[in-house]
């Protein structure tokens, strides 16, 4: 814990679903933060933390050169969250998807190493592997095969971000898995938070694929994991790929769905053979359970429980679904396309 102390990390993308989570992770221990982010959902997640000493934002983009060279400049550590994230909203916005998921990562991590930043951490996805035999674990050395252009962007980032990797300037790419649970902006098309609000509110769910795998992980886990990957040494860690979750927690739909009538019997499930989402893969995590020790990881059960409880408490309204669902950010995208292309690059 130490070794974090008074140190200055800047995490891109800082007022989404995982960087709050992850902010206020550093800002308990002691960590001097930058969030740079774009704030095209709102300032509302950055509340909590505007009267911390060691807390400072940009509001800024990472494709702005001049002004990721100047803020990137004496920060030991550079975590990227920012990135249009999911299949559908990269395919409203797919000129912004490629410049943010993609050029704007290139220049971070470039601007980052110019500056000697000691770590850069990547938020990549599990969805890299787009169609795997479900018989068998996908690891960092197996196929990948994309579907979707959210996951080529990732793809393609890691790549570079390996070939920048160096003793000093250390890259670390974090596949992650399916995230789920609440955080200060609480995403609503993910699986399972999806889920759990429709049993609740409309008594019944539609189940696409009920067949197909996926590996799930709490977003306060993601936070873990990626403060963890900061405080090792760079020469375990420099140039590395891992899939970012626990192995135990892959799971299918149909799954999910018996976690859940476990909490709300009564809900009606309808089953859909239909795909309207191709991917299907289940992952071994092996790799980064050898690396860091998570220790009271979260289950599915536990994310449904949460939302649940969350809705009835008051603490998540009606509100909050219908501006973060699926439908709603990939309407959002597509109305907004024009506003999130960047033209004055490096």
């Amino acid at each position: 814990m130490n070794y974090l102390n008074n140190k200055t990390v800047l995490v891109a993308g800082g007022a989404g679903y995982v960087g709050t989570e992850l902010i206020n992770k550093f800002i308990s221990n002691d960590v001097n933060v930058i969030c740079l982010d774009l704030l095209i959902y709102g300032d509302e997640s950055l509340n909590n933390f505007s009267n911390k000493k060691n807390f400072r934002f940009v509001n800024g983009d990472i494709r702005d050169w001049k002004l990721i060279k100047n803020i990137t400049q004496n920060v030991d550590f550079v975590i990227n969250l920012a990135a249009i994230v999911g299949d559908k909203p990269c395919e409203s916005a797919p000129d912004s998807a490629v410049q943010i998921n993609y050029n704007g990562n290139i220049l971070l991590a470039e601007a980052a190493k110019k500056n000697r930043v000691k770590k850069f951490i990547f938020a990549s996805t599990c969805s890299n592997y787009g169609i795997s035999d479900p018989n068998s674990y996908a690891n960092e050395e197996s196929f990948l095969n994309p579907v979707s252009l959210y996951a080529e962007t990732k793809i393609d980032s890691e790549k570079i971000l390996k070939n920048l990797s160096t003793e000093n300037f250390s890259t670390t790419s974090l596949r992650f898995a399916t995230a789920f649970g609440i955080s200060k902006r609480t995403r609503f098309d993910l699986t399972v938070n999806s889920f759990a609000f429709e049993a609740l509110h409309n008594k019944k769910i539609i189940v696409f694929a009920e067949n197909t795998w996926r590996p799930y992980i709490h977003v306060s886990d993601m936070a873990n994991i990626i403060f963890d990957i900061i405080g090792l040494d760079n020469n375990l860690v420099s140039g590395q790929i891992y899939n970012a979750g626990k192995t135990s927690q892959n799971h299918t739909k149909k799954d999910l769905v018996k976690f859940l009538l476990e909490l709300l019997p009564q809900t009606e499930i309808k089953f859909i053979s239909s795909i309207d989402d191709r991917r299907d893969y289940r992952v071994s995590c092996k790799k980064i359970e050898k690396l860091i020790e998570m220790k009271n990881t979260k289950s599915v059960k536990q994310g449904f429980e949460e939302i649940i409880n969350a809705f009835n408490q008051k603490l998540l309204q009606i509100t909050d679904y219908n501006s973060n669902n699926l439908d709603a950010i990939a309407e959002f995208y597509k109305k907004n396309k024009n506003k999130l292309i960047f033209n004055d690059q490096k």
